[in-house]
């Protein structure tokens, strides 16, 4: 007989709503004395919303940070949206609760990591640019595998590991 009680789900769920809350205080009350998050997720999941620019085809996490320079930070129940700056360009992107995979805040040593929700039938390819919103056309999106790398590399921004 199968257990009914998933426990690990309830808990990740549960930690899933700390983030929740966090980006709720932080929309309302701005980040400071130091705060920031750093928030890895899959861009395969469904309902992930990027710019074009951010797919790196051989790594489908992605990470972002906020800090300074972000905009109009929403979230919602499922979901949150917050306008970055790439390049000096201001982007949305939109991220469920479930795409995440960990979420930090350094300035007072907290951390959480999380099992990727993600189904076998949602890791296609092929859905990763059918869930993409760009302001780059259908014909962009077409010859993406054709052009020079547009990447915007977050590693500087990671934390340096000591040996």
């Amino acid at each position: 007989m199968e257990d009914n009680i998933d426990y690990d789900f309830i808990v990740e769920n549960a930690l899933r709503n700390v983030v929740k809350e966090a980006l709720e205080i932080a929309s309302t009350n701005g980040l400071y004395n130091g705060h920031h998050f750093y928030i890895s997720f899959n861009s395969n999941f469904p309902g992930v919303e990027i710019p074009i620019e951010l797919v790196n085809k051989n790594d489908e996490e992605i990470k972002i940070i906020l800090q300074h320079q972000f905009w109009d930070l929403f979230p919602d129940k499922d979901q949150f949206s917050v306008i970055l700056s790439f390049d000096k360009k201001k982007k949305k992107i939109i991220v469920p609760y479930n795409a995440i995979t960990s979420f930090s805040d350094p300035s007072v040593g907290f951390g959480l990591q999380f099992k990727n929700n993600l189904k076998d039938e949602d890791k296609s390819n092929d859905n990763k640019f059918k869930k993409i919103k760009s302001d780059k056309n259908v014909e962009d999106i077409k010859n993406y595998d054709k052009k020079e790398a547009e990447v915007v590399s977050l590693d500087a921004f990671r934390p340096k590991q000591l040996d």
